[in-house]
């Protein structure tokens, strides 16, 4: 895929189109930014725009783009390219230092098809610390004919002295109408962009009534948790046992505690994340002053960004739930309307 037809991430990749054309592309880069909006497809784009075999060609040197159809193009989209070498995690677990040091075996010698290599480390942040002591020797001695792709969904979790060799680009979430494009392309339900919280990778592999069942489960539990500390202890254990459920259940919680505030704040002048369900979060808004939701929100980011820096689920989830108790009241109920028929609000919802 060209730079070209990568959605929503404008800023990002006329950056790179910037730096081929003129060429000042930097030896290494980090590609940061939230997961499944399109760092790994942008990597490949710029190899392919490096690679390209008629980049020599007026109409490619005035796009400063990839042709998507010569023979270089087509087999870095297939991942058969002898000079574009993507380094993942072993067993998806680690990057390991016998990579890395493949890695650096390889990067000096000269290109077999294509004008340089390029090596895309994905997700990078799961090097372990031989292998990113490993790689920062690489970075420290230049190879000339490699680039050098760092992706990752926390740069935090590099090395700094890494980070500091590193050019880094940043990846927004995607909105709503370029993932209903995206969802569009692949003939999928328009549902998804809302459901998605910014992911194209989610967007796609999203069943949207499972999804809102999810969703609809999750802020259920967690807030009717709230009015008793046992209830909040058993949830905190649920939560923690597995980190990338409670990674997905906090960013649902995030953007339902947003949608409070914008409900609290805005009114109907701000779109909501969870737009289907305005009414629900709309009473459940208004049971809370707008200073409590704002330190319900704080405990729920804060919690992101402690799993984000490897800290434990479990001790994190009962942190942020606690947090969550004592910004709405010690011992008040704080159950959240029923979300299930539109309309129905159950035995806890307001008429």
């Amino acid at each position: 895929m060209p730079l070209a037809e990568i959605l929503g991430q404008d800023r990002a990749v006329a950056f790179l189109r910037s730096a081929w054309r003129t060429g000042r592309l930097s030896q290494a880069y980090c590609f940061a930014g939230p997961a499944g909006v399109g760092k790994r497809t942008a990597a490949l784009a710029l190899a392919q725009a490096i690679n390209c075999l008629a980049a020599g060609n007026a109409a490619s040197q005035a796009t400063a783009d990839a042709c998507g159809r010569c023979a270089a193009c087509r087999k870095i989209a297939a991942g058969n390219h002898p000079d574009v070498i993507e380094v993942r995690p072993e067993e998806k677990t680690v990057i390991t230092i016998d990579q890395i040091r493949e890695v650096a075996a390889r990067a000096s010698l000269r290109a077999y098809e294509g004008r340089a290599k390029v090596w895309i480390l994905d997700p990078a942040d799961q090097m372990q610390e031989p292998a990113a002591n490993a790689f920062l020797k690489t970075l420290e001695e230049p190879a000339g004919v490699s680039l050098f792709i760092l992706v990752t969904a926390t740069p935090s979790a590099l090395l700094p002295t890494i980070l500091s060799r590193c050019q880094e680009v940043r990846f927004d979430l995607l909105g709503e109408g370029h993932l209903r494009d995206l969802l569009a392309r692949h003939g999928r339900p328009p549902e998804a962009a809302a459901l998605a919280g910014g992911s194209a990778a989610r967007a796609l592999a999203l069943d949207v009534a499972e999804a809102h069942a999810r969703r609809d489960r999750i802020v259920q539990e967690v807030w009717d948790a709230l009015g008793s500390l046992p209830a909040v202890l058993e949830r905190a254990d649920d939560l923690g046992s597995d980190r990338p459920a409670f990674e997905a259940a906090l960013e649902i919680l995030a953007g339902y505690t947003r949608d409070m505030i914008v409900a609290k704040i805005a009114g109907g002048a701000v779109p909501l994340v969870h737009g289907d369900r305005e009414a629900d979060v709309a009473r459940l808004a208004a049971r809370y002053p707008v200073g409590a939701i704002l330190n319900v929100f704080e405990a729920q980011v804060e919690a992101q960004r402690a799993l984000a820096r490897r800290a434990n689920p479990r001790f994190t989830a009962e942190r942020m739930l606690l947090r969550m108790r004592d910004a709405v009241g010690r011992g008040q109920p704080a159950c959240v309307p029923r979300t299930g028929r539109e309309g129905s609000h159950g035995p806890h919802g307001s008429g």
